[in-house]
């Protein structure tokens, strides 16, 4: 499968605001829904993720979702097409995807890794 990019371009590509829990007072926290895609969950880790310009292999086997806080750069999957990606982009790799980072700019992503 090949990793999902997503990028928003602006507030537009957003659901409307909903309630994101049953208030009882103020503030009332909302949320607005860019993507949604069903996955199962099992174990689950989380962190931040930094790597200076260079090119390496994709090492994490498990799902993950990255959202990249800052720098630019590609992953191309083994077989396919670079998928460029820059600060504010999110990318879903699905389990066992293999490819090749290259990174342009020095990178700092958050991640979620599911399985």
């Amino acid at each position: 499968m090949t990793p999902v990019l997503i990028r928003l371009e602006n507030d537009h590509q957003f659901s409307e605001p909903v309630p994101a829990s049953l208030p009882v007072g103020e503030p009332v926290p909302l949320t607005r829904t860019a993507v949604h895609h069903d996955i199962a969950t099992q174990n689950v880790s989380g962190g931040f993720w930094e790597c200076s310009p260079g090119r390496l292999r994709r090492a994490v086997m498990q799902a993950e979702f990255s959202y990249f806080i800052e720098g630019k750069g590609s992953f191309t999957p083994d077989g396919g097409e670079p998928i460029h990606f820059k600060a504010g982009d999110s990318i879903y790799f699905a389990a066992q995807t293999h490819g090749e980072w290259e990174i342009v700019e020095k990178v700092r992503k958050t991640y979620f890794i599911v399985g």
